[in-house]
């Protein structure tokens, strides 16, 4: 449950962030991380969001280590609107520093 501590990142905590701050950052941007988490695809050029219809399997193999906790919220065959909201936020945070 939000505290008001996270209430503007929740469901996500400051780990969740942290981690995909650095997940970020080794993959080079967002639309490369979201490559590697099968949340769009490139076709001819072209990105596009992916769907992941057995959602049980997509969090068996991207919602584990600190994303674990998120399990329960996750609840979308479109993954990249799930990472979007994390990445918003990162965002906001870097707007603000500004």
């Amino acid at each position: 449950m939000p505290t008001a501590n996270n209430i503007k990142t929740f469901p996500f905590t400051k780990e969740h962030i942290k981690e995909f701050k650095r997940e970020l950052k080794l993959a080079g941007g967002f639309d490369e991380l979201m490559l590697k988490k099968q949340a769009i695809q490139r076709k001819m050029g072209m990105k596009y969001i992916g769907l992941y219809k057995d959602i049980e399997n997509y969090k068996d193999k991207f919602l584990t280590g600190v994303y674990k906790s998120l399990r329960p919220m996750y609840d979308t065959e479109m993954p990249y609107i799930f990472w979007s909201d994390l990445n918003e936020i990162i965002s906001a945070k870097k707007a603000k520093k500004r």
